[in-house]
């Protein structure tokens, strides 16, 4: 599916008049009166991190080989890098993962997928292990019926697409389109045509990369080409993108002018504190620059609901056990039920083992606990 240079030319020129997509043109599979979500999102792939360190031709295989490497920040860092050439998903804490969820009732799971699935069109951005697509397929089959819907979710941020490989390095070049257009029909044929696709775009901006080797942002009409380029290569495969709101906090009239209704907004935010001195902050922190026009985390949810646009919260016990309580009571009081689309949580923890001071699947399985315990405190059920 190639993009010529007159669709190209068209998406920028309709990016710079101010927003693509702007009718409300409705989605392939989307029933009329669609279930009240209650998911998670878990990784199957996780290079999104991190930029790698070294050339394609030189990264470890597997975890006993890393660990012989040099740190790639010098004999006093404490780092390696958080890209890694082998996946590091546990089959069967995967599994075990995907039952809990099912388990605590919840209804959906967003799959990050990253270098986890063999992409037919580009083989080469696979690394050991990865999972085949008939592999896949029968786990999507094993989902379905614990009464999960699957969603694929893929982040095309400058910031958390070293899954890529090089091609992170090639960004807004036609070869970055074409790549990313094939990653996406491959992934909604791999699924079924879903519904929902989540795209990420979260954290593009130079301070977030503080520690990687090699930075690159999209800023302006740039930025919202790329996001609308991806967004019609979403749409036009017949299901809903779904991005994370962080944008909005950088550049709110902007972000309100030009960001399409038809994107589900999801809005982040891993405190418990909904307080109104909170919120005062927030608005304090904006109007003395910050980064921009800042509208940050809790603040956000209430200016997208005035805007009118969908939203889909996410929680996280990431930062605090008590968030997932404190967002789903807050979103649940202040936005219209037409418009709130459901509730999940992020635990960013990988299907891996515990360690000895670092809990992973744990805090997978203790995050979907603690957005049960939320639903049934706030919707009793």
């Amino acid at each position: 599916m190639k993009t010529t240079r007159r669709e190209f030319a068209g998406l920028m020129a309709m990016s710079v008049a101010g927003g693509l997509l702007g009718g409300g043109t409705g989605f392939a599979g989307v029933p009329a009166k669609s279930p009240f979500i209650w998911g998670a999102l878990l990784h199957l792939g996780s290079n999104m991190w991190d930029d790698f360190d070294t050339g394609p031709d030189d990264w470890a295989k597997s975890e006993a080989e890393e660990l012989t490497r040099p740190n790639p920040m010098g004999p006093s860092g404490k780092r390696r890098s958080r890209y890694h050439a082998y996946l590091r998903c546990h089959d069967d804490l995967w599994r075990k993962s995907v039952d809990h969820a099912a388990k605590d009732g919840l209804n959906l799971v967003f799959i990050d997928i990253g270098e986890g699935v063999a992409f037919p069109s580009h083989p080469e951005l696979a690394v050991a292990g990865t999972w085949s697509v008939e592999k896949f397929q029968k786990e999507l089959a094993r989902i379905r019926a614990l009464g999960l819907e699957p969603v694929p979710k893929l982040n095309f941020s400058a910031c958390h697409d070293a899954w890529l490989k090089n091609y992170h390095r090639m960004l807004s070049t036609r070869k970055y389109y074409q790549v990313v257009a094939d990653v996406i029909r491959d992934m909604v044929q791999i699924f079924g045509n879903p519904r929902f696709f989540h795209i990420g775009y979260d954290e593009e901006f130079a301070i977030a990369q503080f520690n990687s080797f090699h930075v690159t942002v999209r800023q302006g009409d740039l930025w919202w080409h790329d996001l609308f380029y991806t967004v019609d290569q979403v749409t036009k495969n017949g299901a809903r993108p779904v991005m994370w709101s962080d944008a909005l906090w950088t550049g709110r009239e902007e972000y309100l002018r030009r960001m399409s209704k038809d994107v589900l907004q999801s809005n982040w935010y891993y405190r418990s504190d909904f307080s109104e001195k909170k919120m005062k902050w927030n608005y304090d922190f904006e109007k003395k620059g910050g980064w921009g026009e800042t509208v940050h985390g809790a603040a956000a949810f209430a200016v997208l609901e005035k805007a009118g646009f969908d939203q889909l919260p996410c929680c996280s016990n990431w930062a605090e056990d008590g968030c997932a309580d404190a967002l789903v009571a807050y979103c649940k009081a202040t936005i219209d039920p037409s418009r709130l689309k459901g509730f999940y949580t992020a635990p960013w923890a990988r299907c891996e083992p515990d360690e000895k001071d670092k809990p992973h699947v744990s805090k997978v399985l203790k995050g979907l606990d603690l957005l049960k315990a939320a639903r049934e405190h706030h919707y009793g059920a």
